[in-house]
């Protein structure tokens, strides 16, 4: 059984007392609320309701944690769009190379990315808790470095472990993970003696003796290991033979040394432990902490209280004459390690000597020292920790390694396998950028527009497809066909693509033109009539007979117009001309020239990058007008891959989204296609995932971080949405120590808000709380609803007394032994009662001067709640 299991609680719900005060004058006051429970715009708290709530009740807490979200905040002045800031001292997966996001594919293709592809390992220059330190002892100084190896070897090409991807996890959720696989290894710790740490091989009494199990110049030596300070209490070899090292090193939040009889008070956490040496031998020590006796202990010993709290021993001295000194020194909040290496010598050693954290085993914590033993000299020059997943570990947005570990471990699981644990992974999502929409949309069941943003920033909605009947298709709508190739008439109403061809793929600006007709030639003044459907404006340019015609500027680029015919750009073609509006050819691209290549198609770039091909497949068939299907490809133009393009990726190519346009009984229709286009290697697409409890909707993302989401109704056709973001949209890991804390900034014009977001786990049920006095606590519901509210009430034998129907109580509590913490309860005789109390907590703006002191009385009066202090208590007298 797990040590832990063993722990028993002072105070807890339902088996302890919770000391709670009045509050005096200067204390608490509900005028002030939010606060205590929002501080520096940062919520300190949690807030707990009944395991068996009402449904009012789940309401009001869900109002009040609305509202506290809202009030947790605080202004900075930046003009920036949203951003996330970490405090503390953590380290974002990221060098000159970002940490790219991995791809689901239908087939056995690996397009992914692990922590370890960015950089083998991490060192003092990225975390602070990998400091350099040295160690001074007997034998000399001994200089030491410290190193984070990220997964284990072979990880880069293996591409099993450490990545993120969109996926389900294995509680049949779907969402965007960092993934560690079952059995692999996921960190290796080393701390490296530059010079090594020396020791002579002794017997118990400090000998030197080449058979002896004592390394006496280890003990009392302290390391710094990720941030957290360690000393060696004992140090041994476990056999004569030698070759062999077992360590324990004990570390805590107070260390101090007593002599006997001795008593002092240290706090942690918030919490006072009264300390007394009560006994001390030769070779043993006893302490009572809160009137709790320790059991007798050894250097390196230690003892768990009924609260979880530990002791440990790290030093005895007893000198035994008079006036001698009788002292222990000691760990409260103690953290023992045992480092235990059967196999010492100078090479990395695999083997099964796993690490033990208060004397529990960590089953995929191996230990390894690497160093030297002659049988007089015994020297470490490495200690590494290699630590293995037990299970495959989810980590979701806003989670952390530690929290996955718990999930998927339960009861059973090893948080401790994090060497330390002062140190943690935590993935806060795709890096936050501006996006873009790109739709394909239906327009009735026989036709399908495309919505994109043009490069002057504006929504554009053409058709691209429209079915007429049984299976034919009409590029574009009825007598409106869509143009996308220089050498295909434009008609009067077709739409066209004017794209700027001179700037690099991925930075074109785009526009969709309406050619709305023309004046003939011997008109006066005549014109060429188009209309942007970015805009919906109409451009009126004149044109003269010549080749071309006239020149369209848009959006900073020339696209030349020519008549119908003049394909080399120097016969006019007069006779076109004589009528009014007449055909004509485009240079799509602002190319200064039309295309002389069959059927080459111009693309269009969307504000943000997104580069979308359209496909008539079948219009060398049947020509433009009515085909037989429409591929329609998103992708993101990547110099590496794609010519004259910008640099859009660095490592993974983004998978090209591919649909194929087709339709059935007057009906359009698409599906999504492998192996279309360039971009989608090892003919794959995009594994899109219908979460549990969805239907008809399937999701998915690509590397360059576009989601995508497709809708399939059963009695429509299917639709399909493309977020695509500004930028490459990077996973955002860190190894994070303990104490660091991320918060969310909310773009504004102006002055910036800082969202300070409440975590999840802040709401809890009454059983899941251990120790309602350990923070700030918002109770909702009263006794006989809520456990907890039962404990800070004392627990009344009669759980509705004090409450009245229609009546409902907010009312503050000071718990006398956490030195502050306030627990707030908002409460009433019935459920109802309890949400009007609720309700005027989550408004509470609009009771100011009403909500005030530490106790008030809600009542709804005509529909309208009042808040007022309870009347006084009147007494009869005969």
């Amino acid at each position: 059984m797990r040590f832990q299991k063993a722990i028993k609680r002072m105070i807890a719900l339902g088996t302890g007392v919770v000391m709670v005060s009045s509050l005096a004058a200067g204390a608490a006051d509900l005028a002030n609320y939010p606060a205590p429970f929002v501080s520096d715009g940062k919520f300190s708290g949690v807030l707990v309701v009944g395991d068996k709530a009402a449904a009012e009740d789940v309401i009001g807490i869900s109002d009040i944690i609305a509202s506290l979200q809202f009030s947790a905040t605080k202004k900075v002045s930046t003009t920036s769009g949203g951003s996330e800031s970490v405090e503390g001292d953590a380290w974002l997966v990221q060098t000159s190379d970002h940490f790219e996001l991995s791809e689901d594919l239908t087939n056995s293709v690996q397009k992914r990315e692990t922590i370890r592809n960015v950089t083998p390992f991490i060192d003092k220059n990225d975390l602070n808790a990998l400091a350099s330190g040295d160690v001074n002892n007997n034998k000399g100084n001994s200089p030491y470095n410290q190193y984070l190896y990220l997964l284990g070897p072979g990880a880069e090409s293996s591409l099993d472990s450490g990545y993120v991807l969109y996926t389900e996890d294995d509680e049949d959720t779907t969402a965007d993970f960092l993934y560690f696989r079952s059995g692999k290894e996921m960190f290796r710790y080393l701390l490296e003696f530059t010079t090594a740490l020396e020791s002579d091989v002794d017997d118990s009494a400090g000998s030197s003796d080449t058979t002896g199990l004592f390394l006496t110049d280890f003990q009392d030596v302290e390391l710094n290991m990720l941030g957290k300070a360690y000393t060696i209490v004992t140090a041994k070899r476990t056999s004569t033979a030698g070759g062999s090292a077992d360590l324990i090193l004990m570390g805590g939040a107070n260390k101090d040394t007593l002599v006997e009889g001795q008593t002092k008070t240290y706090t942690i956490g918030g919490k006072d432990f009264e300390t007394t040496l009560n006994f001390v031998d030769a070779d043993e020590a006893q302490f009572i902490i809160n009137g709790q006796t320790s059991r007798k202990l050894k250097d390196g010993d230690t003892d768990k209280l009924a609260d979880g709290t530990t002791v440990g021993v790290t030093d005895i001295l007893y000198q035994d004459y008079a006036g001698g000194i009788h002292s222990a020194t000691f760990f409260l909040g103690a953290n023992k390690l045992q480092l235990k290496d059967t196999t010492v010598n100078g090479t990395i050693t695999i083997h099964s000597n796993s690490l033990k954290v208060d004397d529990e085993t960590i089953d995929d914590a191996v230990v390894i020292i690497e160093g030297t033993d002659d049988h007089s000299t015994f020297k470490i020059s490495k200690i590494h920790i290699n630590m293995t997943a037990d299970d495959n570990y989810f980590v979701p947005a806003g989670g952390s390694l530690s929290e996955a570990i718990k999930v998927a471990g339960g009861s059973s699981a090893e948080p401790e396998v994090l060497f330390t644990e002062n140190w943690d992974v935590e993935y806060r999502g795709l890096k936050k950028v501006d996006s873009e929409k790109i739709k394909l949309r239906t327009s009735g069941n026989s036709q399908y527009n495309l919505e994109f943003i043009d490069g002057n920033a504006n929504k554009v909605n053409v058709p691209i497809a429209k079915s007429p009947s049984g299976s034919a298709l009409i590029f574009g709508d009825t007598d409106k066909d869509f143009i996308n190739r220089e050498n295909a008439s434009i008609s009067k109403d077709d739409y066209f693509i004017a794209t700027d061809g001179g700037r690099k793929r991925g930075e074109r600006k785009t526009f969709i033109l309406q050619y709305k007709g023309s004046d003939k030639v011997t008109a006066d003044n005549p014109v060429l009539k188009f209309k942007d459907l970015g805009t919906g404006d109409t451009i009126e340019q004149t044109y003269t007979n010549a080749s071309p015609l006239a020149t369209l500027k848009i959006g900073g680029a020339d696209f030349r117009v020519y008549a119908f015919g003049a394909r080399d750009g120097a016969t006019p073609q007069g006779g076109d001309l004589s009528n009014n509006d007449f055909d004509i050819h485009v240079d799509m691209d602002a190319s200064g020239a039309l295309s002389t290549v069959p059927n080459q198609t111009v693309n269009i770039t969307t504000r943000y990058g997104a580069e979308i091909g359209l496909t008539n497949v079948s219009s060398a068939d049947v020509g433009v007008g009515t085909v037989e299907g429409i591929m329609l490809t998103i992708k993101a133009p990547d110099s590496l891959y794609d010519g004259n393009a910008r640099d859009s990726v660095e490592d993974l190519r983004a998978t090209d989204l591919v649909i194929n346009i087709t339709a059935a009984s007057g009906k359009v229709q698409h599906s999504t296609v492998p192996g279309w286009s360039d971009g989608q290697s090892g003919n794959s697409q995009i594994n899109l995932r219908t979460p549990d409890g969805e239907t008809n909707v399937a999701y998915g993302y690509n590397s360059y971080g576009a989601f995508i989401t497709r809708e399939t109704p059963t009695n429509d056709p299917a639709s399909f949405e493309v977020d695509w973001p500004e930028s490459q949209r990077h996973p955002q890991v860190y190894i994070t120590t303990k104490g660091t804390s991320f918060s969310e900034s909310a773009a504004t014009t102006t002055d910036a808000v800082m969202v300070q977001r409440i975590a999840v786990g802040a709401a809890k049920l009454a059983s899941e709380v251990r120790d309602v006095a350990a923070q700030n606590t918002i109770l909702v519901g009263g006794p006989c609803a809520n456990a907890a509210a039962a404990t800070v009430m004392g627990n009344p034998a009669d759980c509705t007394a004090g409450f009245e129907p229609g009546v409902g109580r907010i009312e503050l509590f000071e718990f006398e032994q956490t030195g502050g913490n306030v627990a707030m309860l908002v409460a009433g005789f019935g459920a109802v009662d309890t949400r009007n109390a609720a309700a005027v907590v989550a408004n509470f703006g609009d009771y100011t001067g009403q909500l005030k002191g530490t106790k008030v009385e809600v009542k709804k009066v005509n529909n309208q709640l009042t808040v007022a202090a309870p009347a006084a208590a009147t007494t009869e007298t005969a």
